[in-house]
């Protein structure tokens, strides 16, 4: 079934919600970066924002992702527009993070921090960072405190942690960081370069695969994943944080 499913995400622009409007206003509140700061971008994906901070900051960027056709891609779209000096991919698991204490200037991760889980991925990011070095990662979170039935249940069985906005702020102070600032992604970070691009991709393939079983499952999953969105968008959403390490 995963090779449906990948068949499916390597088509995409981008591996979860966001756009790049949002990836600009998360790094302008990030202060006091070196001209060339050192960069980790963890699950990076297809490395949309990858390749926008880049333009950003003219670093030097290490990409992870344990899925090398995302990689490829990034490497290609970086070799294209000419930021292949400033990215170097690593398909490593995030959850096995290979890089000593206090490497990174700046950690970034988009839409992927919670394969870690959001409090020990804050845990392991703050170790990684340099004095005074920063983070920045989108989180699924609550927008309302009153969530109907349907939609609660799904997101339950998908991501039990799931909680809202003031929680997680709670686990940013007590991991050791100072919130420099947060704001909800818009519906169109989800729709424009994510759940449009991936409907049409479902519609072709359910062309291709007619009869198969576990294609059409997987397909049938993702199709309910976006129609919840468009049902529920109100109730839940991405929130970017970005922090700085606390002395």
């Amino acid at each position: 079934m995963m090779t449906y499913f990948f068949e499916l995400y390597d088509a995409l622009p981008r591996g979860g919600p966001g756009d790049n409007a949002s990836t600009r206003k998360a790094f302008k509140l990030v202060k006091g970066l070196s001209k060339k700061p050192r960069i980790l971008d963890l699950g990076c994906g297809p490395g949309m924002q990858t390749l926008e901070l880049a333009r950003l900051s003219k670093g030097k960027i290490i990409a992870i992702d344990n899925h090398q056709p995302f990689l490829d891609k990034l490497n290609h779209n970086a070799q294209r527009r000419g930021l292949s000096s400033y990215i170097e991919t690593i398909n490593q698991d995030m959850n096995q993070l290979l890089f000593p204490p206090e490497s990174f200037d700046l950690i970034w991760s988009e839409g992927a921090l919670y394969f870690m889980g959001f409090e020990n991925g804050l845990k392991k990011c703050r170790e990684r960072l340099r004095k005074n070095g920063h983070l920045a990662v989108t989180e699924l979170v609550w927008l309302r405190p009153d969530p109907p039935k349907e939609i609660k249940e799904a997101h339950q069985s998908e991501y039990p942690a799931l909680t809202d906005i003031e929680n997680n702020l709670t686990m940013i102070k007590k991991a050791g960081y100072r919130l420099i600032g947060h704001f909800t992604l818009p519906d169109s970070s989800w729709t424009k370069h994510y759940y449009d691009p991936m409907e049409e991709k479902i519609r072709d393939l359910e062309k291709k695969y007619p009869t198969g079983h576990d294609a059409r499952t997987v397909f049938s999953a993702c199709q309910r994943e976006i129609d919840l969105f468009r049902k529920y968008s109100k109730y839940f959403g991405y929130e970017f944080f970005v922090m700085q390490a606390a002395p």
